[in-house]
């Protein structure tokens, strides 16, 4: 692995847990494809000033996928790091989501604070987590412990990796009855085929957390929490020929537990080797 020629800067120490394997779950949902001229080929007199350029560079992203719990005396120490790689590098290229999850986490019918989900239990147990905190990132050289994340996501953003093959652009807007309408519009930079998934996620969460200290913190604040997938465990396929936009359309109810102004929508594209792309957007409240 390469991964071992890095030198990661960060330690800490972990919890061990298991659980079984669960079943995947593929959801497809219909999708609305539309072709149109290479970017190269397009005539400048046809581009509006107010249209999207789908096909201008964005950049690498890296997804980190943060299995953690409430009763995780070190999970907390894997948030501090997120926050410092997110200073050192930018919060838009270090998307975070945190996977509340495993026999650390805490579910809702046991605690009302609880945060973790049968969701996220389903990714803990795709990915055999037997530790928290621990991490995938990019969906690539497997979980990982915090030794790691630092070296690893600095490699994910190094110029020896390939640029992305697709860009993903995201418009969520909520109306007054807390629907959500969701429109991602994926743009080939070259030939793509991948899954698309979608995220809800919310920040600002105030509840209880166990911390390194043995303590328990009542108002601790956890962000970037996965709240529920838009469409399905595992997204939706699609393949997409260079120069070509696809564009996904979803609804979702917004619960009234959750706080309307701190949820965004996290999407990404990935294959069987890696996460190509990835995005995060602020749900915009149009009442």
């Amino acid at each position: 692995m390469v991964l071992w020629a890095l030198v990661a800067t960060t330690m800490m120490p972990v919890a061990c847990s298991n659980i079984d394997e669960s079943d995947r779950l593929v959801v497809v949902n219909v999708v609305e494809r539309d072709t149109i001229a290479k970017p190269d080929t397009i005539p400048s007199d046809t581009i509006k000033p107010d249209t999207t350029d789908y096909f201008a560079p964005t950049g690498r992203h890296v997804l980190i996928e943060d299995f953690t719990g409430q009763e995780c005396v070190n999970c907390p120490n894997a948030t501090d790091l997120i926050v410092q790689l997110q200073d050192m590098l930018g919060e838009d290229k270090i998307i975070a989501v945190g996977v509340h999850s495993g026999p650390l986490g805490v579910k809702p019918e046991k605690d009302p604070e609880g945060l973790a989900t049968a969701l996220g239990d389903t990714y803990y147990n795709f990915w055999h987590i037997e530790m928290q905190p621990y991490g995938v990132i990019n969906r690539s050289d497997g979980p990982l412990s915090t030794d790691w994340w630092t070296a690893k996501v600095n490699w994910d953003l190094s110029p020896e990796q390939p640029d992305p093959s697709v860009n993903i652009w995201v418009k969520a807007i909520a109306g007054s009855n807390r629907k959500v309408n969701i429109e991602t519009t994926v743009a080939a930079l070259e030939f793509a085929s991948a899954k698309l998934q979608l995220w809800l996620v919310e920040d600002g969460i105030v509840a209880y957390q166990k911390m390194p200290d043995g303590t328990k913190k009542s108002d601790y604040v956890h962000n970037h929490v996965l709240r529920d997938a838009v469409n399905g465990a595992w997204g939706e396929d699609f393949v997409l020929e260079y120069g070509e936009l696809k564009t996904f359309t979803h609804s979702y109810d917004i619960p009234e537990k959750w706080n309307m102004d701190n949820l965004h929508i996290v999407a990404f594209a990935y294959n069987d080797d890696r996460v190509i792309q990835t995005t995060k957007s602020q749900i915009s409240n149009n009442k």
